[in-house]
């Protein structure tokens, strides 16, 4: 039932053309365009946390946020409700192929730019628990931001802070010995495991996945607070 529903939730995504180029083209776009225009080796660590930050703020965050809405307000998530699905699997099924495309989008992009002439990360374990919270920090941060959206038009607008929010977390994170205080910003976490990756000092670690996992959390809060199946007025 799951996989029905990611399905038709691609098949609607794909058919709204302005949904898909902010979905695909945009963060693919702007992610190869900085790989190709690289000129300090020293500047990949930045590249890479631009093209992450593209790659869930656009794929994930706003495609979440607008899909949601949409879906809400011509009703298909509430006549979703009255079959046999659980709430549960109806949300499953709806955010399952956004976030299958957004970290698709972050390892293509990441190919790009080994491709580009980018190093190998020293600690490739890093990349993959920034891909997996930077994710979770968004669709919750979607799921979250929807319920607060009246219309899928007002996405781009309802998104921006939180957006803008991780663009000023993720480039002072990228310095060598960010204030701490930074971390409480929802992209540094993101930040600081690309730099760390790259052959970081090591000792913020712990501190961006707590970041981002705190970020998750609260997404998921304010989520189950302000969530809604019904259209909106």
């Amino acid at each position: 039932m799951i996989a029905a529903l990611g399905v038709a939730e691609l098949k609607l995504l794909l058919r709204n053309r302005t949904a898909a180029a902010l979905a695909v083209l945009m963060p693919l776009g702007a992610g190869a365009f900085f790989a190709l225009n690289v000129e300090e080796p020293d500047s990949w660590p930045m590249v890479i946390a631009l093209q992450l930050l593209f790659g869930f703020g656009f794929s994930v965050y706003v495609t979440v946020t607008t899909a949601l809405t949409a879906r809400r307000q011509d009703l298909y998530l509430k006549r979703l409700r009255t079959g046999a699905a659980s709430d549960a699997v109806v949300l499953t099924g709806v955010l399952l192929p956004v976030v299958l495309l957004g970290l698709a989008q972050s390892l293509v992009l990441l190919g790009i730019s080994l491709a580009a002439g980018a190093p190998v990360p020293e600690r490739p374990e890093l990349v993959l628990l920034a891909l997996l919270g930077g994710t979770a920090m968004t669709c919750a941060a979607g799921v979250a931001t929807s319920g607060l959206t009246g219309t899928a038009e007002l996405a781009q607008i309802t998104t921006a802070p939180f957006f803008f929010a991780m663009v000023a977390g993720v480039l002072p994170a990228l310095a060598p010995d960010p204030d701490q205080r930074l971390l409480l910003l929802p992209g540094s976490g993101l930040g600081v495991l690309v730099r760390e990756a790259w052959g970081g000092a090591g000792g913020q670690v712990g501190l961006a996945a707590l970041s981002l996992a705190g970020w998750t959390a609260v997404g998921v809060a304010l989520s189950l607070r302000f969530f809604r199946w019904d259209r909106r007025s």
